[in-house]
């Protein structure tokens, strides 16, 4: 049987409006889907892939943390030297005299940069007239005796060049011809001098020791107990050696005694060249950078 148009013209609009339907339904399904995949982007919650790289049950503690690289520190500075008692070591330049003591000799070469220091314990390099105790000492305000607290702490001040009434080659009009050493305090016969080096002892007299080396350099060491010393003349001595302990024996040439401190006054000779070019003098040197150096490694432990 035969439809009516107006019965055709229904089913076609039926068909097409369950084709609106079904478009519509597709695209809300495309749109849910869409939404859903982008809220779990957004929550960092989507789902592993089930493969054979997905991790096991029970294996999911967060991933490590890469180390934080740390930025390079530059290069840390030198911790302070301090000796036994915990004071820190300190020393004023070379040539740096108190003042109104003498016009100092700048001299910055380290000449030996091996030896021992020249006492077995702690020491002060400082002026023995010029300070507490010494003879010019209200000079620069300080009156006292040797055993003042201020005699016995850092920093080192040089002696090498003070005034004196000695000639000496390096020191215009004449002065100190090495650098006097305080021992650890001011009592008597108690402190050991040692031998910076191995050497051999070739002179002993009045109130002096010298050490001479295979390759000629000389020590001078003055003031040490002349009745009491731990070596004789012709004695070969190893590096630390004991030669006698620090006193204040001091005498002319006629025998009579000279009034001094406690200390070891030390002196070095070496082949000085004051300008390249020039012959060399073997003079007594100013060892008081030595004397630094060989502190700074006794304080080390070297």
């Amino acid at each position: 049987m035969t439809q009516s148009p107006e019965a055709q013209r229904g089913g076609v609009a039926a068909q097409m409006l369950v084709g609106l339907v079904f478009v519509a339904a597709l695209f809300a399904a495309l749109y849910w889907d869409q939404h859903l995949r982008n809220t779990a982007l957004e929550t960092d919650e989507s789902p592993v892939a089930e493969t054979d790289d997905a991790p096991l049950a029970g294996d999911n503690e967060p991933p490590a943390e890469a180390e934080e690289e740390l930025p390079v520190d530059e290069e840390a500075p030198p911790a302070d030297l301090v000796d036994e008692t915990g004071a820190v070591f300190s020393y004023l330049p070379v040539g740096d005299l108190l003042p109104e003591s003498g016009p100092g000799f700048v001299d910055d070469t380290v000449y030996r940069d091996d030896i021992a220091f020249p006492t077995a314990d702690r020491a002060y390099l400082n002026s023995q007239v010029y300070r507490y105790g010494g003879f010019y000492g209200s000079v620069n305000g300080m009156e006292g005796g040797q055993c003042n607290a201020a005699n016995f702490a850092y920093p080192w001040q040089d002696t090498f060049c003070e005034k004196r009434s000695r000639e000496q080659a390096l020191c215009p009009g004449g002065g100190h011809e090495g650098v006097d050493i305080r021992p650890a305090s001011c009592a008597k016969e108690t402190h050991t001098a040692i031998a910076v080096e191995d050497a051999r002892v070739v002179d002993v007299r009045r109130h002096w020791v010298t050490l001479q080396t295979a390759d000629g350099t000389l020590y001078n060491y003055l003031h040490l107990d002349m009745g009491n010393l731990d070596v004789s003349f012709g004695d070969s001595v190893a590096k630390g050696d004991p030669i006698g302990v620090i006193s204040n024996d001091f005498y002319k040439s006629d025998g009579t005694s000279v009034a001094t401190t406690i200390h070891l006054h030390f002196e070095m000779y070496e082949n000085y060249v004051a300008t390249d070019g020039e012959e060399p003098l073997f003079t007594k040197v100013n060892p008081y950078l030595t004397l630094v150096a060989a502190y700074d490694r006794k304080l080390r432990g070297e």
